[in-house]
């Protein structure tokens, strides 16, 4: 399979925050064939805290990058003031649902789209 070097930020505004190190990252899922077309070759979910509210704790952005052979995609995934288990619960969301597949769909409509 050929891989192709388009790379999509779907949030202008994470281009700063990518610069910097995460909180924590974990590889979801990787090396995988998806609808008979696209190598997925990892789908990655990163946390950063940009401040810390005495009250509510830190403000966290969960941000997904999904590496395939027709490019790559970074959006979004969560923000907000999620508390201590902003991580694990958006690893459970994703992996316990049907996070993962629309997740997938989501990016590969966005590469098609350029």
């Amino acid at each position: 399979m050929t891989t192709n070097n388009k790379r999509i930020t779907i949030d202008v505004e994470l281009n700063s925050l990518l610069q910097t190190l995460p909180k924590k990252s974990k590889i979801i899922l990787s090396n995988i064939t998806y609808d008979n077309n696209y190598f997925i070759k990892k789908i990655e979910l990163l946390l950063y805290n940009t401040n810390n509210h005495k009250i509510l704790g830190d403000y966290s952005i969960l941000v997904i990058i999904i590496e395939t052979n027709q490019g790559t995609v970074i959006m979004k995934y969560d923000e907000g003031y999620r508390g201590n288990d902003a991580f694990d619960n958006a690893i459970e969301m994703l992996t316990q649902f049907n996070g993962v597949s629309s997740l997938i769909n989501r990016a590969l409509i966005e590469l098609n789209s350029i």
